[in-house]
């Protein structure tokens, strides 16, 4: 069985992750021990909250480097969820200029950026389906059992990456195209939360971790 841990830096919600890959059949370690991480088969990086903060906490805990380590030198696969996806762009503008951990070429931006809708809500916290980016990697493509499903958002700003292809699926809100699942090579992010989406999500999650 896979080997699986939680990255713990303060930053995300752990025991609900753990608890719907409990699940789906897998055991999983909420750590943020460097050896721990580094002998894992899989990662996951949660986050909730600010840009700006996920990075500092990262950096506080000598986590940056260890996850640089496990996703570019050991190549091995990570998973970002919400806050979890933003990080892994280039940078972001949330409350001024802030580095990621540039593992995907892309910027964070504000969702209000992208709409001609003055009355649009934010935070966008709603269930929306997924489409396909049809501009996307041929060789990334997402499953089509994944699509026009419902998954749980809740976020202010949008992980836009620098070359489309690497978008594998938007949902729509209002008038803005929101990138939903991110991938490059061995990591992938999703901006909404599989942990609290149903069955989509735990079916997303357990197709994650046993086959891609």
């Amino acid at each position: 069985m896979k080997k699986i841990s939680i990255i713990d830096y303060g930053c995300g919600n752990l025991l609900s992750i753990k608890r719907a890959l409990e699940k789906i059949g897998h055991k999983s370690e909420i750590t943020n021990k460097k050896e721990n991480i580094l002998a894992s088969d899989f990662l996951i990086l949660p986050g909730v909250g600010a840009f700006e903060n996920a990075m500092k906490l990262l950096k506080k805990n000598d986590l940056i480097e260890v996850l640089k380590e496990f996703v570019t030198n050991k190549k091995k696969r990570l998973l970002g969820i919400c806050l979890g996806m933003q990080i892994l762009l280039t940078k972001s503008y949330e409350m001024g200029n802030h580095k990621g951990l540039n593992f995907i070429k892309g910027e964070v931006v504000q969702i209000k950026k992208r709409t001609k809708n003055k009355m649009i809500k934010i935070p966008h916290i709603s269930w929306n389906k997924i489409f396909s980016n049809e501009n996307s990697n041929k060789n990334e493509k997402l499953n089509f059992k994944y699509l026009d499903l419902k998954y749980y958002f809740v976020h202010s700003f949008l992980a836009e990456t620098k070359d489309s292809k690497y978008t594998l699926a938007y949902c729509r809100y209002h008038d803005v195209l929101v990138p939903s699942i991110v991938r490059y090579e061995n990591i992938l992010g999703c901006q909404f939360h599989p942990e609290k989406s149903g069955q989509s999500g735990l079916n997303f999650l357990k197709d994650v971790i046993n086959k891609w």
